[in-house]
């Protein structure tokens, strides 16, 4: 216990006293604090009780502030001003720490959200706000983007860029569809098969024709009985067994390990592009967005290592 409390037993004999010293008037430090007239009565009464010390004097109906209750007014008024100024600046630092992130709905739906917990776990102190964009253009200082990814070479002006995956795509498809149809052996086989198809108005990302052509697969026309808005939708129905979708590997890795999709060819597209983890240039980093983007970096290192299968 405080020492302090042994001359002045509650903390709200210091706010009442302070605010009826600053008021000159017990009434209208009640309306203040929400109380009643008596109640601050009573307070100060309790107060000039416990400190032994008469800090009020009546001067012609007028409540005037004795010697000893000036010194103390102005004593509590610096300290009351110090704490509050102590406290906000804390409050503005961790303000400072809430941090924008913006991302595609498939790398917070399949990627981040499983592993949130272990940074939230790391960094308590830091708030995330997370926006799914359908776009990887932002202008980050415009729309007040702190932390956001982008796929290519990491050279765009304006940003700073750090690698985080190298794109790799190969097709998925859940265990229970691969046993009920027709075996796939090469990629032309999957021609016979349904193909999840996307098309990402503001995104440009590699689809199916542009996977088969890169892998010899001869096509007039390409089947498409299932075309996503997003590349999240067509990775959900391969998982439900509906078809077979393109996967990026770091982001269907999950589901590899629970066993929810499997890799029907070991055949794999390396566009020599990574996605990198950018932020504005023109402004100094968040303490926050830091911190995000070293834990980011730090898990997506056994997201960057080749398939088994395919070295």
């Amino acid at each position: 216990m405080h020492r302090l409390r042994s001359l002045v037993p509650s903390a709200n004999y210091l706010f009442c006293f302070e605010a009826a010293a600053r008021r000159r008037s017990f009434t209208a430090a009640a309306q203040e604090l929400n109380v009643s007239q008596p109640a601050v009565s009573k307070t100060i009464r309790l107060l000039e009780e416990a400190t032994g010390l008469k800090l009020f004097r009546r001067e012609r109906s007028r409540l005037e502030l004795t010697a000893d209750g000036d010194r103390l007014y102005k004593e509590t008024q610096a300290a009351f001003d110090h704490l509050h100024m102590v406290i906000s600046s804390m409050q503005k630092k961790h303000s400072n720490d809430v941090v924008r992130v913006s991302f595609s709905s498939s790398f917070v739906q399949l990627w981040l959200l499983p592993r949130l917990k272990d940074f939230k776990a790391k960094h308590p102190d830091v708030s995330l706000r997370i926006e799914e964009s359908s776009r990887d253009d932002h202008d980050l200082v415009e729309e007040d983007i702190d932390l956001s990814a982008r796929l290519g070479k990491g050279n765009w002006p304006g940003v700073h860029a750090w690698h985080f995956v190298n794109e790799e795509v190969l097709p998925v498809c859940s265990p229970d569809y691969l046993k009920d149809h027709a075996p796939i052996r090469e990629p032309i086989d999957l021609l016979q098969h349904t193909l999840l198809n996307f098309e990402e108005r503001h995104r440009s990302r590699l689809g199916w024709r542009e996977w088969l052509e890169r892998h010899s697969v001869p096509m007039a026309r390409l089947k498409q009985d299932f075309v996503f808005t997003d590349a999240l939708g067509s990775v959900e129905a391969a998982v439900l067994g509906q078809g077979i979708a393109l996967g990026w590997k770091h982001l269907v890795d999950a589901h590899i390990k629970a066993g929810r999709l499997v890799f029907p060819l070991t055949d794999s597209y390396r566009s020599g592009q990574a996605i990198h983890i950018i932020m504005p240039a023109q402004r100094p980093p968040k303490r926050g967005a830091e911190l995000f983007r070293d834990w980011l970096i730090e898990q997506s290192a056994d997201a960057d290592t080749p398939s088994p299968d395919n070295p």
